[in-house]
């Protein structure tokens, strides 16, 4: 099984995007494997929409776990697995609170693991006025994982004012990387990450 790791900073849009991504590979019931730091794994399964409610919120660091969907993806008349890895935002300085702290140690270690890395960036925050458009910690994680990884910038928020404007800062500055600009929140976009996933797969 493919497995592919969904990172970035905090409130950058990694949970919506998982639960929409997986609804729109067509899952109804949506199994969140989280391993247990006793060594098991636990599922709770939620509908895209009890999804939504009870794992997005606007609080920085609210995903606080490494969670995972497992599905399968059409490809002919067979099938492809493709496990889907919700992470931790990850941002500098250390957080004062224990549990997020380890749950971005186990997010550093899966993007070291991790074979395909989808990195999602919101367009409303890059700084357009700065040498440097992205922010310290996402150009540490373009650096390691576009040389090591399938790697791909998705660039969330595009439903937003201004954010065309900033995805073409963007693309001027890296031209070299793979960039798909999407809205996590109303699945646009998702047709091409579809098609780039089924590459690496």
């Amino acid at each position: 099984m493919s497995e592919c790791l969904v990172t970035g900073l905090p409130n950058v849009g990694k949970t919506c995007f998982v639960i929409n991504f997986a609804e729109y590979m067509g899952l109804k019931e949506l199994k969140f494997n989280v391993r247990q730091t006793a060594g098991y794994t636990s599922i709770t399964t939620f509908s895209p929409v009890e999804a939504r409610r009870k794992l997005i919120s606007v609080d920085s660091n609210y995903t606080r776990e490494i969670q995972s969907i497992k599905m399968e993806i059409p490809v002919g008349k067979s099938f492809k697995e493709l496990n889907i890895i919700d992470s931790c935002g990850l941002s500098s300085g250390i957080n004062p609170d224990e549990e997020v702290r380890l749950a971005m140690a186990k997010t550093i270690r899966l993007l070291r693991e991790s074979k395909m890395v989808l990195h999602i960036i919101d367009i409303t925050n890059i700084r357009t006025t700065s040498d440097e458009v992205l922010f310290p910690v996402d150009k540490l994680i373009m650096d390691y994982a576009s040389l090591e990884k399938n790697y791909a910038v998705l660039v969330n928020k595009m439903d937003l004012s201004s954010s065309y404007t900033n995805l073409e800062v963007l693309r001027e500055k890296i031209r070299d990387k793979i960039i798909i600009p999407i809205s996590a929140l109303y699945q646009t976009g998702f047709k091409e990450v579809k098609k780039l996933v089924l590459s690496y797969v």
